[in-house]
């Protein structure tokens, strides 16, 4: 929703949560490690907009075994953040949440000084 443009309602932050899981137990392809080279992994999957192929590695890490994926965040230029998709059903899941909270002031402070967007009231 936030890739065309630096402007985000706050009705779109107030209607979301952050939540803290326990994910102990979820094995993860880890394309972010070193060594995932060694598979075939370049930087390029996690800058691709190729969903296609970024599917196809999803679909060939969920056949291995994997729950989900670790992998940089094609959105911060920095390339110092990463993210974990986790593959299932849209929805609920049973993995234990340790916290949830608003997205508090914070953080909000933080998307705007980090990467520029500003958040606009709704109208």
């Amino acid at each position: 929703m936030f890739r065309q443009s630096n402007l985000v309602p706050e009705a779109e932050i107030e209607a979301r949560k952050i939540s803290q899981l326990d994910l102990r137990d979820v094995r993860l392809a880890d394309c972010v490690a070193g060594l995932s080279r060694g598979f075939g992994i370049t930087a390029e999957i996690h800058s691709t907009p190729d969903y296609l192929a970024t599917n196809r590695w999803a679909a060939a890490f969920a056949t291995a075994g994997f729950d989900g994926v670790h992998y940089l965040l094609r959105h911060d230029p920095g390339q110092s953040h990463s993210g974990v998709a986790l593959f299932g059903p849209a929805g609920h899941q049973p993995w234990p949440v340790i916290a949830t909270a608003p997205i508090g002031p914070d953080v909000r402070e933080e998307i705007v000084r980090r990467f520029g967007l500003r958040i606009v009231p709704t109208p």
